[in-house]
């Protein structure tokens, strides 16, 4: 017995030694959506762990979700994707100060690990109360400045991660199936700032974006306990987190609230979700935000991000002077320096500057850093089309470089992002006419063991267009069966939304009458010319949206009607075929090409439109009207007397 009771103490110890260095951490789900992927439809929840290095080994093996509520699946396994210290990079060298290392200096050092399970099928729809995923562990650590702990020098008060996926009602109010799914979780852009000097005006944000452009709100919670029983939910132990509820919450340690959870006068903006503070108080102190996602009104996730800001008195610089944060200069003009709002298809551009004067004691320059994040942003800040919602921002140094920007005292950059009416529309429509975007752009020195911070909340409100930039039509021609084909390409930011009018009309000045509306994604129509008006030759396009109600008419275009003629061969190896083009109906007619196998006939009208010494087999005859830029090709075979076919080609 004794024995026994030395065993269970060294556990004891031994499990609160493992896991009184967890620091909190957040859990996302993303939707598969390429139509390529073979997993398309399924879900893939990804976990982030965030751990003071001052500690042993974190076990990454065996590591799962909780599911609750789910009829089926009650757990989702978590693989290991990366650990990486994420303490600040800083110059030990000109500071004189220690920089915070997992390795070599890990007291006060940052660990992140990134966890991803395998594509998942939810079956069914979340019920009203929703599906929840949650992960937990025992025990918080007992360094925590705002929470009440019960014996700090073993702490027994676990936590508990977690997100919550809700349904959503179509128009019938019937739950749309998360079988296959249509929506992601918001995602958090920016690493979370855990080792912060005390002394100077700080300004954070998580910076969350959503895939589908539903609109999310930011709100304080409360930092939850692990489960009291430690019973799984495969045995329908009910998820009802609160107080007195499974799991319970860890209390605040007064002054501290839920909705004040750092010192030095916290301010959380919920649209943004900057929060800003200045604290003079060192300490370890745990917060706890949500994010809420709504599409048309309806709450359809919740996903939380719990972490540990450690507020440290750092070394002063020469003369006792507290180190500062580099001054970003504001984008916008007064009287909203970081806000502003645009039409969608403007530009948006301009630069922005950090900078530092303060020296080292060696008389050396700190170095200043800019970097930049955001949903609209590619993961290299330069393609425009690896975002959210292409087109995409870009953010590059005066000479094009990606971020990091890094210069002596000073550093610079160039925002530039090209809106479109992708960007006020949302997947579900819900008839949005303006979306809320952010970005935090982070301006940093190299001070150890804490780098100074600046960032900036950067917001950009997309608002719906005057009117929509013309369709660019490229071809309208009646092919040998009597029917009238369009083409057009989509103009920038087209979305499930947009609407094509096309117009047809006699005359070129018309009157004009719409005679077909097709919506996008479908960039083609192909209509029998006896459904159209009497006469109709002349024909543009125009397109509507959530983004406005009308465009600028796309360039008018008269119809192409021609037909073709040939001759064959009179033996199987001549090569006496001909092809001719009889163009019936168009105009500029200099203005065409007319090609047989990519080879551009160069004769002068009206000799253009013939070709000889064609040799037996099967050709791509092409007919290009050059103002506007309509391509047709059209398959030709020259056959031989006494030959079947497949012994011409």
């Amino acid at each position: 017995m004794k024995r026994l009771l030395v065993l269970l103490v060294l556990l004891f110890v031994f499990v609160n030694a493992k896991a009184t260095h967890l620091m909190g951490g957040e859990i996302t789900w993303e939707c598969v959506k390429d139509s390529a992927s073979p997993d398309l439809g399924k879900y893939i929840f990804y976990m982030k762990i965030y751990r003071d290095c001052d500690g042993n080994p974190f076990n990454t093996i065996l590591t799962s979700l909780d599911v609750w509520n789910h009829p089926s699946v009650t757990q989702i396994p978590l693989n290991l994707l990366s650990s990486d210290d994420i303490s600040p990079d800083c110059d030990v060298l000109n500071s004189g100060n220690g920089a915070l290392d997992c390795a070599t200096n890990p007291v006060g050092a940052v660990e992140e690990f990134i966890f991803a399970s395998q594509p998942i099928i939810l079956a069914g729809s979340p019920p009203n109360n929703g599906w929840h995923f949650s992960w937990e562990t025992c025990c918080r650590n007992g360094a925590i400045s705002n929470l009440f702990l019960t014996a700090p020098a073993f702490p027994q008060e676990g936590f508990t991660l977690r997100a919550s996926m809700y349904p959503y009602l179509d128009n019938a109010g019937n739950p749309v199936p998360a079988d296959p799914c249509f929506d992601n979780s918001p995602r958090f852009n920016e690493s979370p700032q855990t080792i912060i000097c005390t002394g100077y005006p700080f300004a954070y944000t998580h910076n969350a974006s959503d895939n589908e452009l539903d609109s999310i709100v930011y709100d304080w919670d409360e930092p939850l306990d692990y489960s009291s029983s430690g019973v799984n939910p495969a045995v329908g132990l009910p998820w009802n987190p609160g107080p007195g509820g499974n799991p319970n919450v860890v209390p605040w340690l007064a002054p501290y609230t839920v909705n004040s959870p750092l010192p030095g006068g916290v301010v959380l903006d919920s649209q943004t979700g900057e929060i800003s503070y200045n604290s003079n108080i060192s300490g370890n102190f745990v917060s706890v935000i949500r994010v809420d996602a709504f599409k048309c009104g309806q709450l359809v996730a919740s996903v939380y991000r719990e972490i540990q800001a450690v507020l440290i008195n750092c070394p002063t610089l020469p003369g006792g002077i507290n180190n500062s944060p580099p001054v970003v200069s504001p984008p916008f003009p007064l009287p909203n320096q970081y806000y502003t709002t645009v039409s969608a298809g403007d530009l948006v551009t301009f630069n922005i500057s950090a900078f530092d004067s303060e020296l080292y004691a060696s008389g050396a320059m700190q170095d200043v850093t800019l970097e930049v994040s955001g949903g609209q942003l590619a993961s290299d800040y330069i393609t425009d089309t690896l975002c959210d919602n292409p087109p995409c921002a870009t953010f590059t140094s005066n000479t094009g470089l990606a971020p990091p920007i890094t210069g002596p005292q000073l550093a610079e950059g160039v925002f530039e992002w090209q809106t479109a009416c992708s960007h006020v529309a949302t997947d579900a429509g819900c008839g949005i006419t303006s979306n809320i975007y952010t970005f935090a752009v982070k301006a940093f020195d190299d001070f150890c063991p804490a780098n100074a911070i600046t960032i900036a909340t950067i917001t950009v409100e997309v608002t719906a267009a005057d009117s929509l930039p013309a369709v660019d039509l490229d071809c309208v021609w009646e092919d040998e069966d009597g029917d009238v084909v369009f083409n057009w390409d989509h103009p920038v930011g087209s979305s499930i939304s947009t609407e094509y009018h096309i117009h047809a009309a006699s005359n070129i000045g018309g009157p004009y009458s719409i005679i077909a509306d097709v919506f996008y994604p479908i960039n083609s129509l192909s209509t029998n010319l006896s459904l159209l008006p009497a006469g109709s030759n002349f024909f543009y396009v125009t397109s509507e949206s959530t983004c406005a109600d009308n465009s600028i008419p796309s360039d008018t275009i008269s119809v192409i009607k021609f037909s073709v003629s040939s001759t064959d061969v009179n033996c199987w190896d001549d090569t006496d075929g001909t092809i001719s083009v009889h163009v019936d109906n168009y105009t500029n007619v200099l203005q065409y090409q007319f090609s047989l196998d990519g080879i551009i006939n160069t004769n002068a009208f009206p000799f253009d439109t013939a070709f000889n010494d064609v040799s037996a087999g099967n050709h791509i005859l092409t007919v290009h009207d050059v103002p506007s830029g309509c391509i047709v090709d059209v398959p030709v075979t020259i056959s031989a007397p006494g030959f079947p076919l497949q012994a011409l080609a």
